[in-house]
C-alpha cells in the first residue's frame, strides 16, 4: 500500500494563478469600495444622505449658503477648490464630508438642519424626535438637548470650516489604498509561513488556524492604519483652526462642549442605545478601535492654547 503525500491544488501553476487573482479581484473590490463613494459615486452618496422633506431635498437657506462661503475665504482656499467644495443640506445633527480637494470629483460638505436654529422657537417649530419619539423640551434632559443644538453663528463658522479642512488632503487615497494593502499583506505572509513551515503537508485543521490567525492580523494592521490616518487629520485640523486666531479658539471650546452635552442628553433620551453608543462624559463608545480622537480630548485642546495665551499674558 502506498501513501501518496497531500500537495494542494493551490501549489501548482493553475491553483497560484487562480489564488493571485482570487486576491487581486477582492482587493480591487474592496478598495472600489471605500474609493468610488467619494469620487464616481459622490453625487449618489450625497443623495443618500441628504436631508428630504415631503419626498425633496431641503436646499439650504441662504444665510448657511454665505456663511459657508465666508469659511471658504477664512481658509484661504483657491479659486479652483472654491469651486469644487459644495454644501448641501444632511439628513440628522452631525456635520458630513465626502470627497477631496485633490479629486477632480469635488468635495461635498453636509450640513445638520440645527444650524437653522436661532432659538427654542426653531426646534419646536421642527417637531425634535429622538428615535422617533418627540422630546418634551420642558424637561431637563429636553432642555439641554434644545440648548446643544443651538450654535452661535462663529461656533457654526468653525464646525464648517473644520469640515472643509477634513477634504483638503489626501486622506480618502490613503485610506482607500489600506484595504488592497492589508489583503495582499495575508496572502503573502500566509504563503511565506507555508512554504517556511511546509504546512502545506500538515492537517487542513492546521492551515486553517494559520490562515484566520493571519486574516485577522490584517483586518488590525486594516483598522489600525485607517484609525490612525483619521486621527492625525483630526489633530492636524484643529491644529490649523487654532492658528485662526482666538475667535476660532474660543469656539471650538463651545463646539465641543455643545457636541458632549448633546450626546449627553441622546445617551439618556435613547436608554440602553444610548448607552452603548456613548459614555457618561459624551464620548462616542469605540470599543478596541479609536477611529476618531475623543470629544473631551478635543475640546482640551483649546482649552489648554486658552491657558498658555493666559499665561503668555501675565507672564508680560
Amino acid at each position: 500500500m502506498t501513501t501518496r503525500k497531500p500537495i494542494s491544488w493551490f501549489l501548482t501553476e493553475q491553483g497560484r494563478r487562480f489564488s493571485f487573482a482570487v486576491v487581486t479581484g477582492t482587493g480591487l473590490a474592496l478598495t472600489a469600495v471605500r474609493y468610488t463613494p467619494h469620487t464616481f459615486l459622490i453625487d449618489k452618496y450625497r443623495d443618500f444622505v441628504r436631508y428630504y422633506s415631503a419626498g425633496k431635498p431641503v436646499e439650504l437657506s441662504e444665510q448657511l449658503q454665505q456663511r459657508f462661503n465666508k469659511c471658504l475665504d477664512i481658509l484661504n482656499l483657491s479659486d479652483v477648490h472654491k469651486k469644487i467644495v459644495k454644501p448641501f443640506s444632511v439628513y440628522g445633527f452631525d456635520l458630513f464630508h465626502a470627497g477631496s480637494t485633490s479629486s477632480r470629483f469635488g468635495v461635498q460638505i453636509g450640513i445638520p438642519v440645527n444650524f437653522n436654529y436661532k432659538s427654542l422657537v426653531d426646534i419646536e417649530k421642527d417637531n425634535l424626535q429622538v428615535n422617533q419619539k418627540r422630546v418634551d423640551l420642558t424637561t431637563e434632559v429636553g432642555s439641554k438637548l434644545s440648548e446643544a443644538l443651538i450654535l452661535p453663528e462663529k461656533v457654526q463658522e468653525f464646525a464648517m470650516c473644520r469640515e472643509i479642512l477634513m477634504t483638503h488632503n489626501n486622506k480618502i487615497m490613503f485610506e482607500s489604498a489600506y484595504p488592497f494593502m492589508s489583503i495582499f499583506l495575508v496572502y503573502n505572509l500566509s504563503s511565506y509561513l507555508n512554504k517556511k513551515l511546509n504546512l502545506y503537508a500538515a492537517p487542513t485543521a492546521l492551515r486553517s488556524i494559520m490562515y484566520s490567525i493571519t486574516g485577522l492580523f490584517g483586518v488590525g494592521i486594516y483598522f489600525l492604519f485607517k484609525d490612525m490616518t483619521e486621527v492625525h487629520y483630526e489633530a492636524r485640523t484643529d491644529e490649523v483652526l487654532s492658528k485662526l486666531g482666538p475667535d476660532f479658539i474660543e469656539s471650538g471650546i463651545i463646539f465641543y462642549e455643545k457636541l458632549l452635552a448633546r450626546n449627553q442628553a441622546l445617551r439618556e433620551l435613547m436608554g440602553a442605545e444610548g448607552e452603548a453608543k456613548y459614555s457618561v462624559f459624551g464620548n462616542e463608545n469605540y470599543g478596541l478601535r479609536q477611529p476618531h480622537i475623543a470629544l473631551v480630548h478635543r475640546k482640551q485642546f483649546f482649552e489648554n492654547i486658552i491657558k498658555e495665551h493666559r499665561g503668555e499674558t501675565s507672564s508680560e
